[in-house]
């Protein structure tokens, strides 16, 4: 099958901010159309993909011979919505994510490749339920993106008897199995997959060219552009280690299905996820562990996920009865999050640079200065998309493609500002912390 690139979110450019910190000074000039995009995850590949769809010359490096192998490695991953009744910038690049990659999954999922079955998010506690009512109002008139569902309707969407009085339905999400989403990317696009461990990369100014270099001081790679897409990697390399990255390990537990669990047509969300099983598994999770840094499966995570089965539903708690502990199979790895929970991406700053020419913002948060940016020679990130990160990737690599080659953007500037690599520098300076 050949990719098509997915229709793009609307574009409602506002009026820009007075400080344009986010432009470059000096835009770096291209002699080539190559590019190298470190990391094969979701991420990765569906950056590769956008800068393939674009006429670059692309090839992918990962430390695994196959795509999808860390945080994009588990069985069903979730296209996981987020709304909310107020106009913040986080819900409004989920809805611009979710919204996005329900029309770009659609190739895959005709294919056969995971379902898109719908999503039920049912409400953690009063508190969401009565949002739900706001976001029901508020999308009244996009009911292919959401509906308000109520406790009648709730066995016929599902296929199974729940507790939860109300509902938000999405028809168009679904679930995709992430690591063969990665490899049919890849595979679709005639994009090569180059196994190797980036240790470092270094910028020759001569050639204009970046040099990709392993943990022996090997060479790996040259090509014009990089783009970085390692996850938490990015904190290993020097370029991007300013980055305020957090890894949190999760585990996901799959259990086998029975009798009644067959019948569940869509996924739940709510305190966790429950997917429709999949050859005679379900899939669920996953949990937080803040301290703990093996993937080694653990029994007390599983027990942890099977207790948030019915702390998001006693329905879902009903149809899989009490299975056997040692039964259950499972796949923990890391998310890699940010503070303010949105990815990043985007060119890669001269921090140094940075910090000397705003610098004022120290003193006094609101000094408006004039200067732009200083940012590495075709250098770019997308990493930190947390749990969502099938929500989030094709928008982000259709961002991160659209501003490598030249083209007007497609969110408005202040959204892309909320996920651009440097506002993490301009945030800090601001309260005087760097």
């Amino acid at each position: 099958m050949t990719h098509k690139r997915a229709q793009r979110p609307a574009n409602g450019e506002s009026s820009l901010p007075d400080m344009p910190w986010y432009l470059p000074k000096q835009p770096a000039l291209r002699k080539t159309n190559q590019a190298v995009v470190i990391g094969a995850g979701i991420a990765g590949c569906t950056a590769a993909v956008a800068l393939k769809q674009r006429g670059f010359q692309v090839q992918v490096i990962d430390r695994h011979a196959t795509a999808g192998m860390e945080a994009s490695g588990n069985a069903q991953g979730i296209v996981y919505p987020k709304l909310s009744a107020r106009d913040d910038f986080l819900p409004r690049i989920n809805l611009a994510a979710i919204d996005f990659s329900s029309n770009y999954y659609k190739p895959f999922w005709q294919q056969g490749l995971g379902q898109q079955c719908g999503v039920l998010v049912v409400p953690e506690n009063q508190k969401m339920a009565d949002d739900f009512v706001l976001i029901g109002e508020r999308f009244a008139n996009r009911p292919e993106m959401v509906q308000v569902v109520q406790q009648s309707q709730l066995h016929a969407l599902s296929g199974i008897s729940l507790e939860a009085k109300t509902a938000l339905h999405f028809p168009n999400l679904g679930w995709l199995p992430p690591a063969r989403l990665c490899q049919q990317l890849l595979n679709d696009s005639a994009i090569a997959l180059q196994q190797g461990h980036v240790a470092a990369l270094r910028y020759h100014s001569e050639s204009g060219n970046w040099t990709l270099y392993d943990e022996n001081g090997q060479a790996l790679l040259t090509s014009e552009t990089v783009v970085i897409a390692s996850a938490y990697d990015c904190k290993t390399l020097p370029q991007t280690a300013y980055l305020p990255l957090r890894r949190i390990r999760g585990q996901i537990t799959q259990l086998p299905s029975t009798p009644e669990s067959e019948k569940l047509k869509l996924v739940v969300c709510g305190e966790g996820y429950f997917t429709p099983a999949e050859r005679g598994l379900h899939s669920c999770g996953a949990t937080y562990n803040l301290k703990h840094f093996s993937t080694e499966v653990r029994a007390e995570d599983h027990l942890a996920n099977l207790a948030q089965i019915g702390e998001t539903d006693s329905g879902l708690a009903a149809i899989i009865g009490n299975p056997e502990l040692t039964h259950l199979l499972g796949r923990a790895n890391f998310r890699c999050t940010t503070p303010d929970y949105l990815p990043i991406v985007g060119a890669v700053p001269n921090l140094q640079a940075m910090l000397d020419d705003f610098a004022p913002l120290r003193r006094d948060a609101k000094t408006i200065l004039s200067a732009r940016g200083s940012y590495l020679p075709n250098l770019y990130v997308n990493c930190g998309m947390g749990s969502r990160g099938l929500s989030y990737a094709p928008l982000t690599a259709e961002i991160l493609a659209a501003e490598i080659a030249g083209e007007q953007p497609s969110l408005p500037r202040e959204l892309l500002n909320a996920l651009h690599p440097a506002r993490f520098i301009i945030r800090d300076l601001k309260r005087n912390r760097i």
